[in-house]
């Protein structure tokens, strides 16, 4: 008799499809929805990318207090709830009529956002996985590396049904993933009589020792530490260039001559390659010094945003989506994992949406800087080369970043 798969990677996967559709609906989808979205309601490119900067405030606002509550409780309910109000912000912004309405609906699904994506999955997966940590988080994230490709998809459908029934059909699909992957969810293992990573409990069936995976810093120790400071400074910078490229990816290239559905392909390429980074960054993390796969991610960003700037055909586009798809995807794995690394996981939910919300400013900051600079100049090149720079900021601060050491 084979055995059993361990209920960890129920976890994992319930993680992938959940980033998978929202990718598709609302994280890469929105680049596709700008121009006719603005096109349809006489909005600049500058309005429209408030609302990603008004994501990210609700954020630094809801993170932390999730990660608390997935700490006290568990992440199932929360997963659930996230499904059905992401539901209810899609369907409210399918029949938006004025700007502010535009902007509520956003904040609405930002909301469902935070609680279906990232702290309540990484925090339960952080507990059930040890050694096999770092592999665990990168496969977790692997879920957008296949939603690029249904880009292409998306923009077809919005072509032919409008945008605003697009938004009706992806509503629903919202509030059905998230709560299948909620009934999946557990936070820990000793409940139910496991030991991280699948090993061997000693007393089958029964709860085991509550301090086997939930050791580490509290919240007021971690925020004293130097290493919260320069990690959360290093990896916010990092993530200006996503935040902005998320939304004004698929503008930046038919701004350059691009067509629609090349346009798009350039999506479909940087998530395919980002697969490389986040699977990638996964393993290394389990086994090689943690700066070391840090300074990579940076290197390899500020190298594509490079190649962004001075994009002119098509190939350009794709060693972009190779340099900067594999930045974006190491990303995604280091935060939580480095996280836990170094503050171990008793208040794992609540360090990393801490350090999440303290990122906000370069979060909210870089899609409104690349709209406003294309209103204004009808280019995107300067507010590229900025983000540029920003990002390369974090290269000298990495060596202040102590040695990584296993738990």
């Amino acid at each position: 008799m084979g055995k059993k798969i361990f209920p960890g990677w129920y976890i994992v996967a319930g993680h992938m499809v959940v980033h998978f559709y929202m990718s598709i609906a609302f994280i890469y989808g929105m680049s596709a929805f700008m121009g006719p979205i603005t096109s349809s309601m006489g909005w600049t490119r500058a309005q429209f990318s408030v609302a990603a900067g008004l994501q990210r405030i609700e954020g630094s606002i809801a993170t932390p207090f999730i990660g608390f509550i997935v700490d006290r409780f568990g992440p199932r309910l929360i997963i659930i709830f996230g499904g059905i109000v992401a539901c209810v912000g899609i369907l409210f912004l399918s029949g938006v009529q004025q700007l502010y309405q535009f902007y509520v609906a956003y904040l609405v699904i930002a909301l469902g956002m935070s609680c279906l994506v990232g702290v309540p999955f990484t925090a339960a997966v952080a507990n059930w996985f040890n050694r096999l940590r770092g592999r665990a988080m990168g496969v977790m994230f692997s879920g957008p590396i296949v939603a690029g490709p249904f880009m292409p998809i998306l923009i077809f459908a919005i072509e032919v049904w409008g945008w605003r029934q697009t938004l009706v059909f992806l509503a629903f699909g919202a509030a059905i993933v998230g709560i299948i992957a909620g009934l999946f969810a557990r936070h820990s293992p000793e409940p139910y009589g496991y030991l991280p990573d699948g090993d061997e409990s000693p007393q089958n069936g029964q709860s085991l020792p509550g301090n086997v995976t939930r050791s580490g810093l509290s919240v007021r120790e971690a925020f004293r530490t130097k290493t919260f400071w320069i990690l959360t400074i290093v990896l916010g910078l990092h993530s200006m260039g996503p935040s902005a490229m998320f939304l004004h990816q698929i503008p930046y290239f038919e701004s350059i001559g691009f067509t629609s559905a090349q346009a798009a392909s350039t999506f479909a390429s940087f998530s395919l390659l980002s697969g490389i980074g986040r699977l990638g960054a996964g393993w290394l993390l389990d086994f090689i010094d943690r700066r070391i796969v840090v300074l990579v991610l940076i290197v390899s960003g500020v190298l594509g945003l490079l190649m962004l700037a001075y994009a002119s055909s098509y190939w350009h586009s794709v060693v972009y989506a190779f340099l900067f798809g594999i930045s974006f995807g190491m990303g995604i794995p280091a935060r939580p994992l480095l996280c836990s690394v170094y503050f171990g996981t008793r208040s794992f939910g609540a360090i990393a949406g801490l350090m999440q919300s303290l990122s906000v400013v370069a979060g909210v900051a870089a899609p409104v800087i690349m709209g406003w600079q294309y209103d204004t100049s009808g280019s995107y090149k300067s507010a590229v080369l900025l983000l540029t720079v920003l990002m390369g900021i974090g290269l000298p601060l990495v060596f202040l970043l102590p040695k990584s050491r296993r738990e």
